[in-house]
């Protein structure tokens, strides 16, 4: 599915980068220009975000 239609920016190419390392809007922002065209993709880009946060062992936290 897309989720940002300004740079064809698919739900699989966000889960990817979030298994990559980008766990923030920011880093996905700069590493697939998502939600930095009109905007309007990024509720959704979130929503994605956490889905795969959710289902992804979390690497990044500190003990």
């Amino acid at each position: 599915m897309y989720v940002c239609v300004c740079y064809g920016v698919t739900d699989k190419q966000v889960k990817q980068a979030v298994d990559s390392g980008a766990v923030d809007l920011k880093s996905l922002q700069k590493a697939l220009n998502v939600g930095t065209q009109c905007g309007k993709c990024i509720k959704t880009t979130l929503e994605v975000m956490q889905q795969q946060l959710d289902v992804t062992p979390n690497y990044y936290e500190v003990a």
